[in-house]
């Protein structure tokens, strides 16, 4: 791939407290407003392109306009429907939408438990709150993890998440699961008001947007394995293959990142991947990077 200049924007949570997206959780995000603005401040600098663009560009070289800049949002959360659809079809745009291939039965994937304990619960009372629940062994990976990541990680909340996502996240599945039942409700009935419905994905396909893939479980692919990676993406493509043609995109979940995952994603129908390295100049059609829209919030917020 010949180096592409494209910038490309980064989004997860779009709500306002209170919203038919928030609901009520006290998980934050972009505001509306805020999310608006940017989209404003955007189209007036750069060209917008949609998903079908960019994969012409990468697969037949057709040419992109000179500053293209495209949308892409992850975790296919019901903000999505609600606060970014509307948005865009008012301002003409189409986003790229990544979402797990996901059913409510199946719960919530780890990390997103941990944003609902976290709103709820603070990060000091859910670390009080897992700790007992630990196995032995557990209890001892956890301090070992601790110590490793406290040297990586200045923030304790990344500390804590870090642990849980990866050096246990098997053993974190069952006890946050646990703590949603116990503290906010059944999380069947969660993940079923909080990820995108079929109906929701297809009205907002016929509008002009597009989906990709963002693995089933949320897993770091550079932390799992070969075989864990290829499950991942597989059930990404048997989802997309229901919703949209291909080929498709892909986001690596967290931005986790692993050599094989390439092979593994062009081998299921993927025409690109997308990380979350802040990067506008791009030489791997496998790894794209993103700029997150809410960091550059809250960094034109801490300069005022």
């Amino acid at each position: 791939m010949k180096p592409l200049s494209l910038t490309v924007m980064l989004y997860h949570y779009v709500r306002d407290p209170g919203d038919r997206a928030e609901a009520g959780s006290g998980i934050p995000g972009l505001t509306v407003s805020q999310f608006e603005a940017q989209l404003d401040s955007l189209t007036g600098r750069y060209d917008m392109i949609a998903w079908p663009d960019l994969r012409q560009y990468l697969l037949d070289g057709q040419p992109l306009p000179p500053s293209p800049c495209l949308l892409t949002f992850d975790d296919g959360v019901r903000d999505h429907y609600f606060n970014v659809f509307p948005a865009l079809q008012a301002r003409g745009l189409s986003g790229l939408f990544f979402a797990l291939a996901r059913r409510p039965a199946e719960g919530l994937a780890l990390g997103h438990k941990i944003h609902f304990l976290l709103a709820l619960l603070g990060l000091e009372d859910l670390r009080e709150r897992i700790r007992p629940w630990l196995s032995l062994a557990g209890g001892e990976v956890y301090e070992r993890a601790e110590s490793h990541y406290r040297r990586k990680w200045r923030a304790e909340l990344d500390v804590f998440k870090s642990i849980l996502q990866r050096d246990l996240s098997a053993e974190a599945e069952s006890i946050l699961s646990q703590l949603i039942v116990e503290h906010i409700g059944p999380e069947e009935e969660i993940a079923a008001e909080y990820y995108l419905t079929a109906d929701q994905v297809a009205e907002m396909i016929e509008n002009g947007m597009h989906f990709g893939g963002h693995s089933h479980s949320h897993p770091w692919f550079d932390w799992v394995d070969v075989e864990a990676q290829a499950e991942e993406i597989k059930a990404s493509a048997e989802w997309l293959r229901i919703v949209e043609p291909g080929p498709w995109a892909f986001a690596y979940p967290y931005g986790g990142l692993s050599s094989q995952a390439p092979g593994l994603l062009q081998a299921n129908g993927f025409a690109a991947a997308f990380t979350t390295v802040d990067q506008v100049e791009h030489t791997d059609r496998f790894l794209i990077g993103r700029l997150d829209g809410e960091e550059i919030q809250i960094s034109e917020e801490t300069r005022c």
